[in-house]
């Protein structure tokens, strides 16, 4: 019996250490195939189909069991592509690039035996490569994926094809998103991170796993639309709001009737959901589902429309009301009344374009203004104390140039973007190749007669994409006072990348910088005064009453 039990034990053992042993080979399989694809002279020209090249060599790994043979493996992998061709970079005339995306530790610390390591520096450091996957274009400054088509018999119930999915995206981000190195969670570590989620079997796993993917871009432009958790969501409030610190106040009514049913009012404060107190309820709901660049935006991008959705007809709120009283309730949901709905609830509420507010100080809106009524509002305030100009909004009617004629006394760069040059490398530029016809990143012109008076530029975490840009602009002007919080934090054009399941996303392709230095991308525009908002006795009007308290008193 002693015996047995003996053995019993030995044997345990010895197969817990076996499975404990096994090499863990997706991360550096994923590493080594991206390398191949956009290093190898061979290869990223287009010579083999890519994917296949994956499938085929995933398959033979299964077999094997230990490092040793994986490094082997992978040695007479690459090997078979051939690796006379290999040009190294020439060491006397270093690369003056931007090289915080070129990540090689993952090289120089590995356990790979010295061959491999060898080979794959030699990679690394290749210059005689192809641009069939991705290319940078010289006239827009953005990545071109063209050849970068999706799988047509995609099946997301095979690890391989989910994995090459995982594969496929971190390699296009980690070599040609110029952003990457801003991320909170580094790129290097997000491929570790990530693996045993794409590894779980289940088309919902598969899914959330692509949504985790996108959000630690933290790209504000990098909205999913295909996302799953998003779209599966049935019933929404009759209300939207603006998170207020730790609670949400009621802005927006979407119908009365149905919200007087529920005794809910414009100002009524919501600061718990299902017992769980706000903040800790969205960013458990939301964090690895949307994509940002900083937490504004989240609390932008839910607080209209998905913050409360659910798949319930109703939902349990902790209500402030605004007579004082504390009141626990379950608040009724429904169906949207059009499938657009979600997104035009977003959208600003109609103000005129421009307007007088006082005497000496005027008052224009960018959301909708056009280029003949920026002109008229100009002329109107020309001898006015202050502007106050609103882009707490997406202009759709105007660029950065029609608004810096008015507020420059002549031309000026605003900005200097980094652009993508090659595989994780990039270059500071202040104009483009298309700025022989016009530089984009330069505004206004020679004009004696700007405008003199104090300008207090208005934004907050709606102010993003083209409007920072145009955020930017005015920002160069000499009399300008920002004001507001936080923006968007994804500046410059959306960059489009196909996804191997037939989908789609986009990423920020380009970073923006003031020309100073200071970085835009994820931080927003700078701001000379933080607004502090309450959610308690909510004031509408505090932006705009403060920035004329600004021009009353000369900025101070």
């Amino acid at each position: 019996m002693k015996l047995i039990f003996t053995l019993s034990l030995f044997f345990l053992f010895t197969t817990a250490f076996s499975q404990s042993s096994t090499y863990q080979f997706d991360e550096d399989f994923i590493r080594i195939w991206g390398l191949l694809k956009y290093y190898h002279p061979e290869v990223s020209v287009g010579k083999y189909d890519i994917n296949e090249v994956f499938f085929t060599e995933y398959q033979k790994l299964q077999t094997l069991e230990t490092k040793e043979a994986f490094d082997q493996e992978m040695l007479y992998w690459i090997r078979s592509f051939g690796i006379n061709q290999l040009e190294p970079k020439k060491k006397e005339n270093p690369d003056p690039l931007f090289t915080a995306n070129l990540r090689t530790a993952w090289i120089d610390n590995s356990t790979f035996n010295p061959k491999l390591s060898d080979l794959l520096q030699r990679l690394q450091d290749n210059t005689n490569y192809q641009d069939h996957y991705a290319k940078a274009s010289k006239l827009s400054s953005s990545v071109d994926f063209r050849n970068e088509t999706h799988l047509v018999d995609f099946d997301a119930s095979k690890e391989s094809h989910r994995l090459l999915f995982l594969g496929s995206f971190w390699n296009a981000m980690n070599y040609w998103n110029v952003n990457s190195y801003l991320t909170e969670t580094p790129w290097d570590d997000v491929l570790t991170k990530l693996i045993p989620e794409f590894l779980r079997e289940g088309e919902e796993n598969f899914e959330q796993a692509k949504e985790h993917l996108f959000s630690l871009l933290n790209d504000s432009h990098s909205n999913y639309e295909s996302s799953f958790t998003l779209n599966s969501m049935t019933n929404f409030p009759n209300f939207g709001g603006r998170i207020v610190n730790d609670s949400l106040v009621i802005t927006r009514i979407y119908n009365q009737e149905a919200l007087d049913i529920d005794s809910l009012y414009f100002g009524d404060v919501i600061y718990a959901v299902n017992d769980i107190p706000l903040e800790e309820f969205y960013s458990q709901k939301f964090s690895k589902v949307i994509s940002a660049s900083n937490q504004n935006y989240l609390r932008s991008a839910i607080e209209k429309t998905y913050l409360f959705a659910s798949n319930e007809d109703s939902i349990l709120i902790n209500i402030l009301k605004t007579d004082g009283r504390n009141l626990k309730k379950y608040i009724r949901l429904k169906p949207l009344n059009y499938p657009a709905e979600k997104y035009s609830r977003i959208w600003p509420l109609e103000t005129k374009e421009w307007t007088e507010l006082e005497s000496d100080i005027g008052y224009i809106n960018l959301n909708n203004i056009d280029k003949s009524q920026l002109e008229e509002a100009f002329s109107h305030f020309e001898q006015h104390k202050g502007i106050i100009i609103d882009l707490r909004n997406y202009p759709r009617n105007i660029d950065a140039n029609d608004i810096a004629n008015f507020l420059y006394l002549e031309k000026t760069i605003f900005m200097k973007a980094l652009v993508s040059t090659s595989r994780a490398y990039g270059e500071f530029i202040t104009k483009t190749a298309l700025s022989i016809i016009s530089n984009p990143f330069e505004a206004g012109k020679r004009n004696k007669s700007f405008f003199k008076g104090k300008v207090i530029l208005l934004v907050d975490r709606l102010t993003g994409s083209k409007a920072e840009w145009i955020g930017m602009a005015i920002q160069a002007s000499p009399n300008v006072i920002t004001i507001g919080e936080q923006t968007f934090g994804a500046v410059m054009n959306r960059n489009p990348i196909p996804l191997i399941d037939g989908t789609s996303i986009d990423f920020t392709g380009v970073g923006a910088f003031y020309p100073g230095g200071e970085g835009v991308q994820r931080k927003g525009l700078k701001l000379d005064l933080e607004i502090k908002e309450s959610a308690v006795g909510y004031d509408k009007d505090l932006y705009v009453n403060t920035a004329i308290r600004l021009i009353r008193t000369g900025g101070n």
